[in-house]
């Protein structure tokens, strides 16, 4: 068993701090994360609400190809501004296994706050660590007087880059996949044998044409080797078909960093889709020793652009005192593009929440939030942006839609859609969400009175009415909100064929029985939305939205030559008109409600 190298705290100084360490001919810096992923100096990314003390780490799998057989000399940190809320000393650590106790680490070193500054940190180790192939966990430790965020993060996420909890806490977590990307922490690395020509590529998922040329698809290459990465020979794989080999040259990619390179691939004949594989196959004219030398995803042969609708869905609440935010940027966004993108305010915690959104609700990355199309997460005072960059999107399929209340009662509504894709699909994963949307909607009471931090704030004198309006703003009128969804997160199953052509349109209508939606105040100035899902990725392809026409009845007769397709309220289709209600559907593309008696 081998016996822990336990190091007093007490005893423990720092060789050098702060000062640039420059690598020998045998050294390197190695880590999940480069300087070009961070701002230097650096606002942090990540610390508490409140005085705690903070773990961060990273973990090194063993028999890593780096680090497995080298000694460990100093650590790099990256420390944001708010390190002046750091009470004492930071403690500095590796660890064979996840550590519960810090102090029970491998090894631990103690960093005197006062030789840090914001930004970066080049740490000696008082005694060098050899790593002999173990796993690792290299990290550290402060203590917080108060709120601050000085754990510095960035780039995109990578597995075993981010560790972090509150100390107490027996479990850590892991952020991978959450978006934060990679700890900022580096090691000095001496004596191993390290990888010389080696590229890593990230899968580039999907990617759309609209010609028969040949197609340039950018995907993000790593330098997992010593060397910079001046050439790349590849190979592309296409439905089980391997091109020659190509090489081209790049601007030079230093050892861990990223860049993205655009690779070419045979343009395609049909409207489809592919099924694509790039494979690294030399870097620098050598052999790529890389094992994640694959890029896979599909290359999508569309038949022409599509009309665009976005969607946005802003998460919002009364009790949040930043939301007026949110509230600010929805309604620029509608008075610029009006109902050619669709603002949807998905409320939580106050009196216009509704369960039936409960699971995009858990999409939420704090309040106010926002993301576009379920793809893309941002910061709603900035709708207005995002918004435009959604509409230059190019899309697989459009939907358009027609609303009408079922009866003079208004008790359901029934609506149409057409839906049309760009290209040829013989397993489609799609569905048709429905989203009631409802504006002006108002209250008395705590419930209905907005939070607004904007109140007095220096630096949204701008926003007049935020700015002179008191903490807690009552009598408001509340645009775009959700009051009633339907299989709001997969669409409603049936509701698109798996199996379609391009550019031919798919019919589907739908019932919405409101009688149970106890939200709704004000039927006319309700409207309805509806998202077009993929559910192989979780992403709204498009959208489209309209009011709702009175309920109009007529008796068929025989001179309505121009229809040219009838259909059930359930979705059923007829060649002839049945015996009931029928939906008409009208070679104008329209749509018509008829009684054949």
């Amino acid at each position: 068993m081998r016996k822990k190298l336990l190091i007093s705290i007490a005893l423990m100084t720092v060789l050098f701090c702060n000062a640039e360490i420059i690598p020998t001919s045998t050294q390197l810096w190695w880590g999940y994360i480069s300087e070009s992923d961070l701002p230097i100096p650096s606002n942090g990314s990540l610390g508490y609400g409140s005085a705690c003390t903070i773990d961060a780490a990273i973990r090194v799998p063993a028999n890593d190809a780096f680090v497995g057989s080298s000694t460990i000399m100093a650590v790099r940190l990256w420390i944001g501004d708010d390190m002046s809320m750091i009470s004492g000393d930071v403690k500095l650590w590796i660890a064979r296994t996840r550590p519960t106790d810090i102090a029970a680490a491998d090894y631990v070193q103690t960093v005197p706050l006062s030789s840090l500054t914001p930004g970066i940190n080049d740490i000696e180790l008082a005694t060098p660590f050899a790593a002999d192939n173990s796993e690792l966990y290299i990290g550290y430790t402060f203590t917080l007087r108060s709120r601050a965020y000085p754990v510095v993060c960035g780039g995109t996420d990578k597995p075993d880059a981010f560790y972090y909890r509150v100390s107490g806490d027996p479990e850590w977590m892991d952020f991978y996949g959450y978006g934060y990307g990679c700890l900022g922490i580096q090691l000095l690395l001496d004596g191993g044998t390290y990888p010389q020509n080696r590229a890593t590529v990230d899968d580039f998922v999907q990617y759309i044409s609209m010609n028969d040329e040949i197609v340039a698809i950018p995907i993000s290459v790593t330098n997992g080797g010593q060397n910079p990465i001046s050439s790349l020979s590849y190979t592309v794989t296409t439905d089980g078909n391997t091109s020659m080999e190509e090489t081209i040259n790049v601007n030079p990619i230093p050892y861990s960093g990223s860049k993205t390179v655009f690779f070419l691939f045979e343009g395609v004949p049909e409207a489809r889709k592919y099924a694509e594989t790039l494979t690294i196959t030399k870097v620098n004219g050598v052999e790529n020793t890389a094992d994640n030398r694959t890029s896979t995803g599909t290359l999508i042969k569309l038949t022409e652009k599509l009309p665009v609708i976005p969607v946005v869905e802003e998460f919002t609440g009364t009790w949040c005192g930043w939301c007026p935010n949110g509230m600010i940027g929805m309604q620029e966004a509608h008075e610029l593009y009006g109902d050619s993108v669709v603002l949807i305010a998905a409320h939580s915690g106050d009196v216009m929440e509704i369960s039936d959104y409960s699971p995009i609700l858990a999409m939420a990355d704090g309040y106010p939030s926002a993301i576009l199309n379920r793809e893309e997460d941002f910061y709603p005072r900035y709708t207005v942006s995002f918004t435009e960059l959604g509409k230059r999107k190019t899309v697989l399929g459009a939907i358009s839609v027609e609303a009408e209340w079922s009866s003079d009662a208004k008790s359901a509504i029934n609506i149409n859609t057409v839906t049309t894709f760009a290209y040829n699909e013989d397993n489609g994963q799609y569905g048709i969400a429905y989203v009631l949307i409802e504006d002006g909607m108002t209250g008395s009471g705590s419930g209905w009175a907005q939070s607004n931090y904007l109140s007095g704030r220096s630096g949204y004198e701008d926003e007049t009415f935020w700015y002179n309006a008191p903490s807690q703003v009552t009598g408001l009128e509340y645009d775009h909100v959700a009051v009633a969804a339907w299989s709001i997160k997969n669409g409603v199953s049936g509701s698109v064929k798996p199996v379609f052509a391009a550019d031919e349109p798919q019919y589907y209508s739908f019932r919405a029985d409101i009688s149970g939606k106890s939200l709704i105040q004000d039927k006319s100035k309700l409207k309805v939305a509806v998202l077009l899902i993929d559910n192989s990725t979780g992403a709204i392809v498009n959208g489209a939205q309209t009011a709702i026409r009175d309920f109009q009845t007529g008796v068929m007769k025989t001179e309505d030559a121009q229809a040219v397709r009838y259909y059930s309220i359930d979705g059923r289709g007829w060649t002839t008109p049945q015996k009931g209600l029928n939906i008409m559907r009208m070679s104008d593309g329209t749509v018509k409600k008829v009684i054949v008696r």
